[in-house]
């Protein structure tokens, strides 16, 4: 699934993605906050809709080379109408009347004549590509209108306007993808020959498939209404005694305001991802400056603590998390010169677990560093975490499930689905994918996040258990041996070794702790705490949700569906959070 094609370049690939990845954060970005900033909104539109009309060549012959003569003629017609109804391309009046784009390329007319792809090849500049598709490139030079009707300087001028205006495009959303992942070619890659492949077998799903994925994907409408909204934001690092490098965070100060909230995201999670983001808009909104860490077992987060521990042992991580997040608040307050902050604490799924073992160490002993909190908010914590990560890791073995001859198509199906159906994907429309596909996809992506755990931890303070360096710069073989480990190998070559020798206990203690029964005392006594759960969470089960009922009393709400996370996209969702964050204390048991 994640290597369909051979990739025998992997060093220069690897080289050239990092060329890329800082190409966009050192140069391109800033360079498109300028250009955008001069260039209104229209221009700008006008620019990219020209260029569209300009390589009318292209997409008509290579719908005629596919033998796809309906689009050709679609095509002409488009071409017409922009270019006179359209002002010379400069706005897109085919599409306001119904006429469809049909983005046909070289690449795809070698594939239509079963013209292999070859090997996965980076290229600088440009991206992800393969041999076919480079191939493909340099037969599209002469198919635009520019290159015949205008000198060699102009039509070179043109092409400079056209790509400079798409980079400008493209650059918020390329600078958040690279600093929200640890080690982007794996995903670049696997994503790049998804869609590509989609695109060459004109792939269509199929109007019979079944529709019933888990209501946790409702997750992925978790996103900001501003698109730009992080970029309103300011990053800013501080040093913590004893680490080696400065620790990250994000905010989004309210000047003036003296209440804070801090967001703590689920497993792996990155303060820049499009759920922290969505939740930092909501709730500047109300007065908050809003702060955010990445995951205790995000690398953006643990890399940049005083000890290199492997995370996930959520009772000894608190308190370097208190610590950290009690320099951050005091760090934010002096910057921005905000009154002295009383804060607030949300987290979620595994965030949520972050946040109660820290209103735990604050209620038995105080938080170290003085950090005042005022309310804590758990959304969808897992009870027994180490029996929520093993449901994981049975997610994640469903293929396995499949009849053999099947397995590897399916699983390719299943990606070509998935980049095919997230285009359109807005809510109004299930997504098709069944249950179980829908479950091995979760898992999918919660794996991926361990595996960077796994990799950034044992880079940092390698134990020996991998057979390969976590430290090379070749990465293909280290990360299939990472994607066959699951969250029971990690605990069990990691996380219980290193404290079960630190701490002098034994594997049973830990996995006790591990646990929110373990805090079950100060759960039931702590009036600062409050519970938001769906019942049909796969991650709890009927037992578990007698137990939060009990121990939390009327300071938890119990909601009827909605999956993991899956139902915080929506508004009167989030209208909760609200009202649950600023409600007056009271109603413990």
């Amino acid at each position: 699934m994640f290597s369909p094609l051979p990739d025998p370049l992997e060093g220069y690939n690897r080289s050239v993605e990092l060329f890329n990845q800082n190409l966009v954060e050192h140069l391109v970005f800033p360079v498109s906050q300028a250009y955008n900033f001069v260039l209104p909104e229209p221009a700008r539109e006008g620019i990219h809709n020209a260029g569209v009309n300009l390589f009318y060549p292209l997409r008509l012959v290579n719908c005629l080379l596919q033998c796809k003569f309906e689009a050709a003629w679609q095509e002409s017609q488009r071409f017409a109408v922009n270019s006179t109804v359209g002002l010379l391309g400069l706005r897109d009046q085919a599409s306001r009347w119904g006429m469809p784009l049909h983005r046909e390329d070289f690449g795809q007319s070698l594939a239509y004549y079963n013209c292999p792809a070859g090997f996965y090849f980076n290229l600088p500049f440009l991206g992800p590509s393969n041999l076919r598709d480079c191939a493909g490139m340099l037969l599209a030079i002469p198919c635009s209108l520019q290159y015949w009707l205008l000198s060699e300087p102009l039509a070179m001028s043109c092409d400079a306007l056209i790509m400079g205006n798409e980079s400008a495009a493209a650059a918020y959303t390329l600078d958040n993808y690279f600093k929200t992942q640890y080690d982007s070619y794996l995903l670049s890659r696997a994503m790049y020959n998804a869609q590509r492949k989609a695109l060459a077998s004109d792939y269509q799903i199929a109007p019979d498939c079944e529709s019933n994925p888990d209501q946790s994907l409702g997750y992925l409408l978790l996103r900001p209404q501003d698109p730009e909204f992080a970029s309103r934001g300011y990053e800013r690092r501080l040093r913590l005694p004893g680490a080696k490098s400065r620790l990250p965070y994000s905010c989004w100060p309210s000047p003036g305001s003296a209440k804070t909230l801090i967001i703590l995201p689920g497993l792996g999670g990155h303060r820049l991802s499009a759920g922290v983001l969505a939740l930092a808009e909501l709730l500047q909104a109300q007065g908050y400056s809003v702060l955010a860490l990445s995951s205790s077992l995000n690398p953006d987060y643990f890399r940049h603590l005083p000890e290199a521990a492997p995370p996930g042992f959520f009772w000894a991580d608190r308190r370097q998390q208190a610590l950290a997040l009690a320099a951050c608040v005091e760090d934010m307050q002096r910057h921005f010169k905000l009154p002295e902050q009383v804060c607030t604490v949300l987290g979620y799924s595994l965030g949520a677990i972050n946040a109660l073992y820290l209103s735990d160490l604050e209620f038995e002993e105080g938080l170290p560093g003085g950090l005042q909190v005022r309310r804590y908010l758990a959304i969808n914590p897992p009870v027994d975490t180490p029996l929520a990560l093993s449901k994981i890791d049975d997610f994640f073995a469903i293929p396995q499930s499949w009849p053999t001859e099947q397995r590897q198509q399916r699983s390719e199906d299943l990606m070509l689905k998935l980049v095919t159906a997230l285009k359109d994907f807005n809510g109004q429309n299930r997504l098709p994918l069944s249950l179980e596909e829908s479950q091995f996809l979760i898992a999918l992506n919660m794996r991926l996040n361990l595996a960077e755990t796994i990799a950034a931890a044992q880079k940092q303070n390698n134990q020996g258990f991998l057979r390969h360096d976590p430290a090379v710069f070749q990465k293909n073989a280290l990360w299939l041996e990472l994607m066959n480990l699951s969250f029971d190998d990690y605990m069990r070559l990691s996380v219980m070794p290193y404290y079960c020798e630190k701490l002098e206990c034994e594997p049973d203690w830990l996995l006790e702790k591990s646990k929110l029964s373990a805090l079950e005392g100060s759960l039931r006594r702590n009036d600062k705490l409050r519970l938001l759960q769906n019942r049909n969470d796969f991650l709890i089960d009927s037992e578990q949700l007698s137990w939060y009922s009990r121990v939390f009393g009327r300071r938890a709400l119990l909601l009827p569906e909605g999956g993991h996370l899956g139902n915080m996209y929506h508004p009167d969702y989030q209208a909760l959070i609200v009202k649950m964050l600023e409600e007056d204390d009271g109603g413990g048991q």
